[in-house]
């Protein structure tokens, strides 16, 4: 297997001294993490962890998160992370759900899992990244105690390899069945979005939490022998200083942390010229945001799209993230076209292919779509139809394959009988200088269905008001998609990987 044989073991032993991991002032080569890797797995199986036995994570971001998911691999078992700002009855459920026998948590979450305890039915181990008590084991005595001699566990294409959490809109979060076929098809997407080379350094600047950071960007990037570094604190500022420290060439982030880099004030007292491609994800950006961080960085943005069942879909590399120029050319407001290894389509509600120009729902499928949700067969049977995973999203390709993102199904407004994309009415707010951040949805109203109104985070320091917001829409949009209402707020409610929760707004 792919995985076993060569995410660690190869470099451990071609490129020994090798930095693989940097976390805070600490560094690994790649001899030290398969060492410390081979030790845990050792660990977990003396405690009883065999092959496709479940192991939760609750832990902030740190080296021990990547060993775990390492470790995963090298004895067969199943990690199922979980983001650490869901409410307790989330954890519990999804913990009781995944039949864990095991937890992994960081210190500081250790009130909460205590109390937790007399709800988790599978658990036998709990361990913890710190300072062990109550009957807790700790996971640098178990790393320490064990010899550091290869696992003899083999795994299987179609074995289970991650649970990892994906939220939805209504009801309890559900778990994404991640197969070691999945992961290989991931990684090799990756490498080629990536464009990725040995002599990469890839900074880690989203929750580890969000399970697929691991597979999805972590294992290709080991895979390739590069070097990793792992940030704790995800400020604009912390994430500067990482990239001129380390001479970081890469790295995935989410669309509203871009606008928060090119916005820094201190932006320009760093040195980011060692940046080679950044990936993109979580939502679209309007042109004048992308425009402004292609300014600050030059262009080595790559827009992806992809969703927590099939990873990624499509990816404009930067040379194609262009606004200005022929209709033929100028394809910075797609997501490009997709990728080598999925099969995308747009549909009508009855699976039918739209003519190119027109919108419809993006399905796609490949190797790297899940089997399904764990213990959900009736939301694995609405999600997958004919080999497809129907992703929610409205799109719409042209006559060269690109693919454009309209916005969620269930964002669409729906105001005198026309329809709305919130995208289109963001675009051109976010042509205001004073604009950092917003969010437009739609609000029930009497007579017209629903209203439009918008949320609008404003810059450090700027100012506007809401005539103004008001009166640039009038300026670009049709009367009945101007926002009837806008509301100024300090910040917008977003998920672990920061996508805004309009959902949170609605309500």
């Amino acid at each position: 297997m792919i995985l076993k044989d060569e995410i660690l073991v190869r470099h451990a032993r071609g490129h020994p001294d090798k930095t693989a991991i940097v976390f805070e002032n600490k560094r690994f080569t790649f001899k030290e993490l398969n060492c410390r890797v081979n030790s845990l797995t050792q660990a977990l199986m003396d405690l009883g962890v065999n092959k496709g036995d479940k192991i939760a994570i609750m832990a902030d971001n740190c080296h021990q998160y990547m060993e775990i998911g390492c470790a995963g691999v090298k004895g067969g078992m199943v990690i199922v992370p979980l983001y650490t700002d869901l409410s307790q009855r989330e954890l519990s459920y999804l913990i009781n759900n995944s039949e864990a026998n095991t937890i992994i948590f960081g210190e500081n979450y250790s009130d909460r899992i205590d109390a937790l305890r007399s709800k988790l039915e599978s658990i036998k181990n709990f361990i913890v990244i710190g300072k062990p008590g109550n009957g807790v084991k700790s996971y640098e005595e178990l790393v320490a105690s064990y010899p550091a001699k290869e696992p003899q566990v083999q795994v299987k294409d179609d074995d289970l390899y991650m649970l990892a959490c994906t939220g939805g809109t209504t009801g309890l979060p559900k778990q994404v069945m991640v197969t070691y076929k999945n992961v290989v098809t991931t990684m090799f997407n990756i490498m080629y979005v990536y464009n990725m080379r040995h002599e990469d350094i890839f900074l880690i600047v989203m929750p580890l939490s969000w399970g697929h950071l691991i597979h999805w960007q972590a294992f290709a990037h080991l895979y390739m022998g590069c070097t990793i570094v792992i940030l704790k604190e995800f400020t604009p500022n912390s994430i500067l200083k990482a990239i001129e420290k380390e001479k970081v060439t890469s790295s995935l982030l989410v669309a509203p942390l871009v606008s928060s880099l090119a916005n820094c004030p201190d932006v320009n007292r760093y040195d980011h010229s060692s940046l080679r491609r950044l990936v993109v994800t979580g939502a679209s950006l309007p042109a004048e945001s992308w425009k402004q961080a292609i300014e600050v960085f030059s262009n080595v943005f790559t827009p992806a799209y992809g969703a927590a069942e099939l990873n990624a879909i499509a990816f404009l590399p930067p040379e194609e993230l262009i606004f200005e120029g022929p209709p033929g050319k100028a394809k910075g407001s797609s997501c490009g076209k997709e990728l080598l290894s999925t099969e995308s389509r747009v549909v009508n509600e009855q699976g039918n292919d739209v003519p190119g120009g027109e919108v419809g729902e993006v399905i796609a499928k490949g190797k790297h779509l899940m089997p399904g949700y764990w213990k959900a067969p009736k939301a694995t049977e609405e999600a997958i139809r004919g080999g497809y995973f129907y992703t929610g999203d409205l799109g719409m390709l042209d006559e060269e394959g690109y693919l454009y993102l309209i916005g969620r199904k269930k964002d669409v407004i729906t105001s005198q009988g026309k329809l709305i994309s919130p995208s289109e009415v963001e675009d051109i707010i976010y042509r205001h200088p004073s604009v950092l951040e917003a969010a437009v949805i739609g609000v029930p109203h009497e007579q017209l269905g629903e209203a439009v109104k918008a949320f609008v985070v404003l810059k450090r320091g700027a100012k506007a008001s809401s005539e103004e917001i008001i009166e640039l829409c009038r300026n670009y949009l049709p009367s009945y998609a101007v926002p009837s209402v806008v509301d100024f707020v300090a910040s917008l409610p977003k998920s672990a990987v920061g996508k805004i929760l309009k959902r949170e707004l609605k309500n």
